[in-house]
């Protein structure tokens, strides 16, 4: 398996270079933006190449290195936008702090890397960083385990003890990361730790001419309401999905009003990506209805639909099922097929898939978030 190849060689050097230097994991080397932990980094092509061929170099160097999962990590793509410029991954690896033939200490360390183009550079960003480890019931956030006010004394020039191991993996685990792509794209690491040149860059075609920065402007259309359609709910913001339907069954929708298709999936609650708020899904059946699709609607229903919610767990045409459901299609604002029963549809726009916590090949959706209706 050669996952992170150029990661470990940069793991080598990094090591190799400052087996004595503590300074770079004391005071502000875990940097932090609005009480979270975010490491960021700038890297700059020496070569003059266009964004599309940059962006397309950099969607290789993600495949290669994030769509190679095996039983214990999983290492994936989740987003890779051109029209923003944008590549999401979903990042797993083992921190082994201690081995022995008796002893093995270890923290499986996850985190979302997100990787902006821009004229001849690309702007690295890893956020959402978890730990799972033996001491631990559930999954532990960076900031409760590698922040300054928890990894360091409050002279801030020594490690806290415990603390230290996961911080100082984690500083080395993410420079890698970044050095990495340095050397994926010039051939050496050109900002901090001096490095020999192992290749000559990707050859990542180049332009006789300088790029020219396209600025252009998304602009998002206001879909106007249609009473009929909606009839009895409210527009509302995300913030007010309800935390109490966190585990709870719902309904993802697809296809139109007259040929609707749904299957059903586990609400998981919301994330953040590329600074979108998300809707986590998470289907345990066979899920071609969202595979297929580019937009659907989450819906979510009282108890006394519990029993037609189920009859989409069985094989079978779709109308015939909706219609021994009892269910009614609807259309919202903007085109996406929902019923009527409903007392809640959250319309999203599909953005990718993400590992999910069962081990029987459920898989979890991530669901850029439109719109919000309430009952």
């Amino acid at each position: 398996m050669n996952k992170y190849l150029l990661i470990s060689l940069c793991a080598f050097i990094s090591l190799f270079a400052n087996a004595q230097d503590n300074s770079k994991y004391l005071q502000g080397a875990v940097p932090e933006v609005d009480g979270k932990v975010i490491f960021t980094k700038s890297i700059t092509v020496n070569n003059t190449i266009s964004e599309k061929d940059l962006f397309d170099a950099m969607n290789k160097w993600a495949e290669d290195n994030y769509n190679t999962s095996d039983q214990e990590l999983t290492n994936r793509v989740l987003l890779s936008d051109w029209e923003d410029r944008d590549i999401a991954c979903w990042g797993e690896e083992y921190l082994t702090f201690r081995r022995s033939l008796l002893i093995l200490d270890r923290a499986k360390m996850s985190y979302q890397l997100i990787i902006s183009i821009a004229p001849n550079k690309c702007d690295l960003t890893v956020r959402n960083i978890r730990y799972e480890y033996s001491d631990y019931k559930t999954p532990v956030s960076a900031e409760e385990l590698i922040s300054d006010r928890i990894a360091l004394n409050k002279k801030g020039d020594k490690l806290n003890r415990y603390y230290d191991k996961f911080r100082t993996h984690t500083i080395d685990s993410i420079n890698n990361i970044f050095n990495s792509v340095d050397l994926y794209l010039n051939g050496k690491i050109t900002t901090g730790i001096a490095a020999p040149v192992v290749n000559q860059g990707v050859g990542i075609p180049v332009t006789s001419q300088p790029v020219q920065t396209q600025q252009q402007q998304t602009v998002v259309e206001q879909v106007p309401v249609v009473a009929t359609a909606m009839a009895g709910f409210k527009n509302v913001s995300a913030d007010k999905i309800p935390a109490s339907i966190l585990n709870k069954q719902s309904l993802i929708v697809t296809g139109t009003a007259s040929q609707p298709s749904a299957i059903p999936a586990i609400w998981a609650g919301t994330t953040t990506l590329l600074d979108k708020l998300m809707g986590l899904s998470t289907i345990t059946h066979s899920a071609e209805v969202i595979d297929n699709a580019q937009t659907y609607t989450i819906s979510f229903y009282t108890e006394i639909y519990s029993d037609a919610i189920t009859e989409f767990e069985t094989k079978g045409n779709a109308q015939d099922k909706i219609k021994k459901a009892g269910l009614t299609p609807i259309t919202t604002p903007s085109g996406a097929p929902a019923f009527s029963e409903a007392w809640m549809i959250i319309e999203c726009k599909k953005a990718g898939t993400m590992p999910s916590a069962g081990t029987s090949g459920d898989k979890t959706y991530l669901g850029e978030i439109l719109n919000v209706w309430i009952k």
